[in-house]
């Protein structure tokens, strides 16, 4: 962030001014952050369907020895998703970034941003236990199984006066344990689809109330793709929804903060998908014209 890097919750009275004026800005990391960690959260989620794949069918075995590469791959993707607290990855900068811009004891920014804060939250907590279950399968896992399978002679036994204790694997069912915990991974790799899930639906549902940041707006055409795959809506149509029906309104928006920063050809190419939703927007006519003379005028324009 191009910004002052003293934490927000150190600001104090600083907020109002400070955080205010970026506002924008932050919100704009929020959305853009987002949906790198939904489509971050897709790839784990497929190397974590390799575990069904490899036994044929719909159950998962995080135990079996074919599945030792995928735990290894689930554990990469976790530590670079979360990251420590000396070096946070996306998922814990984006819940603090959350609970920042929507602090509980500020309500006058609405449910969305309340119910954002929340749901993040839970998605970070749920893949820190994830992370360490993974942990677990992966450490302490092939030894549970090995276990089961120890002689009854065993260095294991520990020898009394009166006899010895019954074999260890008996006293503790460590199998069942390592188990437990894989069933565990199954539930917590599920519940944070659906935590993600119902965030993207709420982040949508905010997208009307953002229409006045040209920050999220121009982010929402940069990243038309995500927008697609993520809502199943194509840009035109979430501007519609945005500009009180009218897509070629969000265009023209778009172009309008492009052009304040002297992006010619970007302006351009929104006044141009402007008037390909309403081929009779006068700002958008009136734009294209200029930008045009003002571009074939000075050639150089373009390469920016």
């Amino acid at each position: 962030m191009d910004c002052d890097t003293t934490p927000i919750s150190a600001q104090g009275a600083k907020r109002p001014g400070w955080f205010e004026q970026r506002r924008d800005h932050f919100i704009r990391q929020i959305v853009d952050d987002f949906f790198s960690l939904v489509r971050s959260f897709q790839q784990l989620y497929g190397v974590y369907l390799e575990c069904r794949n490899t036994q044929g069918h719909g159950d998962v075995d995080f135990l079996c020895p074919e599945t030792e590469a995928v735990r290894a791959q689930m554990w990469n993707r976790l530590t670079e998703m979360i990251g420590t607290e000396t070096e946070k990855g996306m998922l814990w900068q984006l819940k603090d970034l959350c609970h920042q811009v929507w602090p509980e004891q500020e309500g006058e920014y609405g449910v969305h941003g309340s119910l954002m804060d929340w749901l993040l939250g839970s998605v970070f907590h749920e893949a820190m236990k994830l992370k360490e279950n993974i942990y677990l399968l992966n450490t302490y896992g092939p030894a549970a199984i090995r276990m089961r399978d120890m002689p009854e002679a065993s260095a294991l036994r520990v020898l009394r006066p009166a006899g010895s204790f019954p074999r260890l694997s008996n006293m503790v069912d460590a199998e069942t344990l390592i188990r437990r915990i894989a069933a565990d991974v199954v539930g917590q790799m599920e519940q944070i689809g659906f935590l993600l899930g119902q965030a993207n639906f709420i982040l949508r549902m905010m997208m009307p109330d953002l229409a006045a940041n040209m920050l999220v707006v121009r982010l929402l055409v940069e990243k038309e793709e995500l927008v697609l795959s993520g809502w199943g809506e194509r840009v035109e149509e979430l501007f519609a929804d945005m500009f009180s029906g009218s897509g070629a309104e969000g265009f023209c928006a778009a172009g309008r903060s492009y052009l304040s920063a002297q992006w010619y050809v970007q302006a351009l190419d929104m006044y141009q998908r402007a008037l390909g939703c309403e081929s009779q927007c006068d700002e958008a006519r009136a734009k294209v014209v200029h930008l045009k003379a003002v571009l074939q005028e000075n050639r150089s324009l373009r390469n920016w």
